[in-house]
């Protein structure tokens, strides 16, 4: 992976953080900054990987430079938000998440984000109404079917929560494996509860 007699540090660091291989993708996005500092994608793909190691001081920083190099980046926006949200700061994580909205309305994973925040902070029918603008964009988007089913069931519309969950098992990825054992578990609960 090499162009001319450079390596192609973009193209290992990618590989590395892919295979889990945190100290090789460490060193590649390391060296690709070296070259350029300015490069936005870099310095949000580092932040991934730092949080993905549980660096979450790190992240921010990563983050929020990708941000600072170019403003109306929505991915970094969004993975900003994302690390605001684990850590508690709703506040934040919801202003991450209008941010990258503005730049592109119809991001549905900013739309869902940004619905987890509203319903935490006690405005369930305006997360219901953002997850329904995500759903209506990508019907088959598991994570908005996850967070209305937990909407529905919080509200106590089992038949929809079921509907949701379902839509969610139907629609999720590989990586969603561990959230599809819980759904499971709920979805028995729900329907032993409705018999």
């Amino acid at each position: 992976m090499t162009t001319g007699s450079q390596p192609d540090h973009f193209r290992l660091a990618l590989y590395y953080h892919r295979a889990g291989d945190f100290e090789n993708a460490l060193l590649h996005y390391r060296a690709l900054l070296e070259q350029n500092e300015l490069n936005a994608e870099a310095h949000n793909n580092l932040g991934l990987l730092y949080q993905e190691k549980g660096l979450i001081e790190d992240a921010i920083k990563q983050f929020e430079r990708a941000i600072s190099i170019d403003p109306q980046y929505v991915k970094a926006h969004n993975n900003l938000g994302v690390v605001w949200l684990r850590t508690g700061k709703l506040d934040g994580a919801g202003a991450e998440f209008r941010a990258a909205l503005a730049e592109d309305e119809k991001n549905v994973e900013s739309l869902t984000n940004l619905a987890v925040v509203t319903r935490q902070t006690g405005h369930p029918d305006e997360a219901r109404a953002l997850l329904q603008r995500a759903l209506t964009r990508e019907p088959r988007y598991a994570a908005a079917h996850y967070n209305m089913g937990l909407a529905y069931e919080e509200s106590g519309d089992i038949e929809g929560a079921l509907r949701h969950y379902r839509s969610f098992l139907d629609n999720s990825t590989p990586d969603q494996a561990t959230l599809a054992g819980e759904v499971r578990k709920r979805l028995t609960a729900l329907t032993t509860k409705g018999k």
